[in-house]
């Protein structure tokens, strides 16, 4: 059976959307979101994601509970970055980019991470509804998933151009949902959520450093495009809802390959996150 991936509305107006956009390891500090929301009592009837915030929503959507942030915990606490990447990893990127392939290293380990991490395997066997997107190679355009099998979209949606090969699914070749929409709000307001809780790990102010390398005008540029799109809808809200932006805390100096600050960073998530919930704008703009 091919997997479907047309728009389709529940039958039900979801009142409180989650909404967890990309951030690669910076994902860790979406958990310690989770965990400040969870605690209290806002949960959600909906969860949408991109990347990272696809394979965090739907581990979510299995068990939107306490025990559910725990063991989502448990699983970021155990990242191995030699059994995500491979274990040329820390070679060159100008190595790696130079390989005659389409990504420089494979999905293998990523797919057995969103094995493990969801105990079930289609979109209807979640406790929530889950949507999660990622973007046609062939159309140019963000396309949706929230039926069928469910492994096959998370992989496309984490599948980082150049890092992770393109994901195969249904005739179309699709990669990373953030390079259309890291941070997808819009999702949420087509659903017509009244309440949109958005949990961005990027959503930190930092002066850009003066690029000294073509490569660095590149990624400047590609994080300028990520995030254009969260700015203009995060600016303009449709009318009745209330958007929740939780702020997120600055990493420093963290490569993409590095998880062993995963406890520390979702310590902070959750402490800002909490801070910000309960009213504390000082504490959650100096964490």
């Amino acid at each position: 059976m091919p997997i479907r991936y047309l728009h389709l509305w529940p039958h039900h107006r979801p009142r409180t959307a989650f909404v967890l956009g990309g951030g690669g390891n910076l994902g860790a500090v979406q958990v310690g979101m989770l965990r400040a929301l969870l605690e209290r009592d806002i949960r959600p009837d909906v969860l949408i994601g991109c990347s990272v915030g696809a394979l965090n929503a739907a581990a979510m959507a299995a068990d939107p509970s306490p025990e559910g942030v725990a063991r989502l915990e448990r699983i970021w606490l155990e990242l191995d970055a030699n059994a995500l990447f491979g274990p040329n990893h820390s070679l060159s990127g100008f190595l790696l980019l130079a390989r005659r392939r389409v990504s420089m290293q494979s999905n293998d380990g990523m797919r057995q991470l969103i094995e493990r991490a969801l105990p079930y395997r289609t979109f209807e066997e979640a406790a929530v509804p889950l949507h999660v997107v990622a973007t046609s190679l062939r159309s140019g355009r963000e396309v949706w998933f929230s039926t069928g099998p469910v492994i096959e979209p998370i992989l496309a949606s984490a599948a980082l151009p150049g890092v992770f090969p393109p994901v195969e699914l249904d005739g179309d070749m699709f990669i990373d949902g953030g390079v259309v929409d890291n941070v997808p709000m819009s999702r949420a307001f087509e659903l017509q959520s009244p309440s949109v809780y958005v949990l961005h790990p990027g959503n930190f102010t930092r002066p850009r450093a003066q690029p000294r390398r073509p490569v660095d005008v590149l990624l400047q540029a590609f994080s300028i495009a990520r995030n254009h799109r969260f700015f203009s809808e995060a600016d303009a809200p449709p009318d009745g809802v209330e958007l929740v932006k939780l702020p997120a805390v600055d990493p420093g100096n963290l490569r993409y390959n590095d998880f062993r600050r995963s406890r520390e960073l979702m310590a902070r998530g959750h402490a800002t996150a909490a801070a910000y919930l309960d009213g504390d704008a000082r504490a959650a703009s100096g964490a």
